[in-house]
């Protein structure tokens, strides 16, 4: 991100500095230039300077011709600078310091830069945003859900969405998915996560890589199972009802095997249509959806809040 901001600022700092200078600022710095030359050399710094400043600022001159202003003549510029009939000569100049002329504020020249390029900055805010992990993990969701909407049979699959259920202890637990089907209920932990994902089901924690730089994270085969347990609990249900699943979102590539019941999209909702024995009866399915939704605490940022709070309490 950093990079980013970087180049945009590039970007915007080159807009302002090839602003066009006007016909008569062009005209003495031209003979600015034949002063230096004159005088300091060809490889004198401000003589560069200047060159640097006409090629780029003096390619398409801003006419300052005006109505009810003052045409720039020849007396003028006599009067201004004074020329021979072998020479023209400028004023001394004082050669320890650049030309006022040519040289930008900085201060000035960044908040200018600002100003001409903020649907940029607009843009890198809405991308920095779009990176926060809570967002993200929102994304994965909402990804997830519309999947397994579109394949799966919604008279067969009742689908329940971020169901945050209470534990012993006081805190909560939050649960992505939960689909009630009459083949058992399955558990869905949810992944929204890009590079190399290493990792088997007997490991407390698995890495992910991108490029060179390695982060581990909670199995989540654990975290889920806890989310299955507490389920079952709450629902008084025996545990062999309840089936884990693990699905990764597109930006991630799973390196080592995995269980059956982890992996992307598509092979979880194959995993999910492998079940074919019926479980539960339909009027069992709508009575634990029910109680689903009358357990799970209510939705937004206050929930979200508490359970963020509880999880840096007890993990840090």
């Amino acid at each position: 991100m950093k990079w980013i901001l970087f180049c945009l600022f590039l970007i915007s700092v080159n807009t302002y500095a090839t602003k066009q200078f006007t016909e008569a600022e062009c005209i003495l710095l031209k003979h600015q230039i034949t002063d230096y030359k004159r005088r300091l050399g060809v490889n004198s710094p401000l003589y560069q300077q200047s060159n640097t400043s006409a090629e780029n600022h003096c390619k398409t001159p801003i006419s300052s011709v005006k109505k009810r202003s003052q045409v720039l003549t020849t007396s003028s510029v006599k009067s201004i600078i004074p020329i021979t009939a072998s020479n023209p000569v400028l004023p001394k100049i004082d050669t320890k310091k650049p030309n006022s002329a040519i040289v930008f504020n900085p201060l000035d020249m960044i908040i200018k830069a600002l100003s001409f390029s903020w649907p940029i900055w607009l843009i890198v805010l809405l991308l920095t945003i779009l990176r926060l992990p809570s967002v993200k993990g929102r994304l994965g969701e909402l990804y997830v859900s519309k999947g397994l909407r579109n394949k799966l049979p919604s008279d067969r699959y009742n689908i329940i969405n971020d169901v945050t259920l209470p534990l012993d202890d006081g805190g909560t637990t939050q649960v992505d998915h939960i689909i009630v089907s009459p083949f058992g209920i399955f558990v869905i932990e949810t992944k929204n996560m890009k590079g190399w994902i290493f990792g088997n089901e007997k490991q407390a924690k698995w890495t992910q890589t991108i490029y060179r730089t390695k982060h581990s994270f909670q199995n989540p085969l654990r975290q889920n199972y806890k989310h299955t347990q507490t389920l079952a609990q709450h629902l008084n249900l025996p545990s062999e009802l309840f089936h884990s699943v693990i699905i990764f979102t597109p930006n991630a590539e799973l390196k080592t095997n995995m269980p059956p019941n982890v992996g992307d999209l598509k092979s979880m909702i194959a995993f999910i249509n492998s079940f074919k024995t019926t479980l539960i009866t339909t009027n069992e399915q709508i009575e634990i959806k029910d109680c689903i939704n009358n357990i799970s605490l209510k939705r937004g940022l206050k929930t979200n809040k508490e359970h963020v709070s509880y999880l840096k309490s007890k993990h840090g």
